[in-house]
């Protein structure tokens, strides 16, 4: 029997006090939206069903196009449908199934629960002659719709928190809004939802008691952990989740065999591809698509956004690394800053306070101190010595430094481009080089000096 995922995206998100609609707002450096349809591709569904707002549908499109999907069938068909205008979570479902197949089994769930995992998810689709729906029992049910079960202790409806009476509201068993039945029964059940409610909308889970009424079993679905039912309908709540999030990627990974100095403080805000024996310090930040390789050492306060980190390279503390190749056998930092489009080659090493943009560094080449290299593409065991700048800019334009193989570059040296640099050349100490230097050769462009013996300074007239 095929399964349909329908996942509820239409809500604005009033409460977030935010322009951007709710299943918008990241967890782990992604959309709400991205975490529910990856545990939902994790059961293999033929089809994810995503429902939003006419107002809403383009920018939340373009949005989840924006970042990487982890799916295990890269695949696995999303449609997406269109509410045309907000009138309560059943319209919202029933636009979702009105287009399966029958005897399909379609789970319903609500676009806010980026925590629930794919096993929750595939027990919900179990369905037999049930209706399968989430449950949990909560000491504090806040704005939970409450379970209500007959004498027989038999599940016979929802009551949503905003419409129950004080005894109702001290239930603990709630509502998730995660359901599962065949389709059929799915088309049967919506249309006769009534808007007698104080919102005067369509509830979704008042299928519960139209299918109770029916005789279906009501099969109540409860997650291993509380916290899969958790969302966000502020900021605050969003943080809460934010470390429940983290806290579950850290064990991830080190059940992986990443040895993570302290989970408390690792943010991963994207998807990390990782080797053996890697090794993550505090306040490290991973955005974006990373990929490690075997023995890396990403040191204290580092970011490392959409970027590939050879084997056994080390990037030290307080460095930055976005949308860059970084070989094996690197050092990078501290303090050091790899911007975009570049490619570090095996054995190089770049030291504190050197920035890098759009640049080539080939292998074993060195700039260990305060440099800026940009625009570049510089050789195999080149040594770049402390405060070596290639002025790529004039001001209208950017401009290429080539530097060959077993370049010396002294300390305190200008390289304004466009400039070549022929292979073996040494450059001395504080010159300003403006033009091309044959191989093999020593230039030099130092001011003579100068020297006024029993100088006297001036005095100041000031009383």
């Amino acid at each position: 029997m095929t399964t349909e995922i329908v996942i509820l995206a239409g809500g604005s998100g009033k409460r977030m006090l935010s322009g951007r609609p709710k299943v918008l707002h990241t967890l782990g450096g992604r959309p709400l939206l991205h975490h529910i349809i990856e545990s939902s591709a994790a059961i293999q569904p033929s089809r994810i069903n995503i429902v939003v707002g006419a107002k809403t549908r383009d920018f939340i499109v373009e949005e989840v196009g924006r970042y990487p999907l982890n799916m295990p069938d890269k695949h696995t068909e999303i449609n997406w449908v269109t509410q045309p205008s907000p009138d309560g979570t059943g319209q919202a479902a029933l636009l979702g199934v009105e287009n399966i197949d029958d005897e399909t089994v379609v789970i319903i769930i609500n676009g806010d629960m980026p925590l629930i995992m794919p096993d929750t998810i595939a027990r919900t689709a179990v369905v037999g002659g049930n209706l399968n729906m989430v449950t949990c029992n909560l000491d504090n049910p806040k704005s939970y719709g409450r379970i209500l079960r007959d004498k027989n202790n038999k599940v016979k409806g929802v009551i949503e928190h905003l419409d129950a009476t004080q005894a109702q509201r001290e239930i603990k068993e709630v509502n998730v809004n995660c359901f599962g039945a065949k389709a059929a029964w799915m088309k049967e059940w919506l249309p006769e939802l009534k808007k007698e409610n104080l919102l005067k909308e369509y509830y979704l889970p008042d299928i519960v008691a139209i299918a109770a009424d029916e005789g279906h079993d009501i099969q109540c679905i409860t997650p291993l952990d509380y916290q899969e039912i958790l969302g966000a309908n502020n900021q605050v709540e969003l943080s809460n989740i934010e470390r429940i999030y983290q806290k579950r990627v850290a064990t991830q990974l080190m059940k992986e065999g990443v040895s993570i100095m302290d989970p408390g403080r690792f943010d991963l805000r994207g998807i990390l591809k990782h080797g053996l024996d890697c090794r993550i310090d505090i306040n490290a930040i991973l955005e974006g698509k990373v990929r490690i390789g075997h023995n890396v050492v990403i040191g204290a306060n580092s970011i490392i956004r959409n970027s590939v980190i050879g084997n056994n390279s080390v990037i030290l503390e307080n460095s930055m690394i976005e949308n860059s190749i970084v070989g094996s056998y690197c050092t990078i930092g501290p303090f050091a800053r790899i911007r975009p489009i570049s490619l570090i080659g095996d054995y190089a090493k770049i030291g504190n306070f050197v920035e890098i943009k759009e640049s080539l560094i080939d292998k074993k080449t060195k700039a260990s101190h305060l440099s800026y290299i940009g625009n570049a593409r510089i050789g195999k065991n080149v040594n770049i010595g402390a405060g070596v700048i290639t002025a790529n800019y004039d001001g209208s334009g950017k401009h290429k430094t080539t530097i060959q193989d077993n370049v010396f570059i002294g300390s305190d040296s200008q390289l304004v481009a466009p400039l070549n640099i022929g292979e073996g050349a040494t450059i001395g100490a504080g010159s300003s080089i403006t033009s091309d230097i044959d191989s093999g050769t020593l230039v030099i462009t130092r001011a003579q000096r100068k020297t006024f013996p029993n100088w006297q300074r001036s005095k100041s007239t000031k009383k």
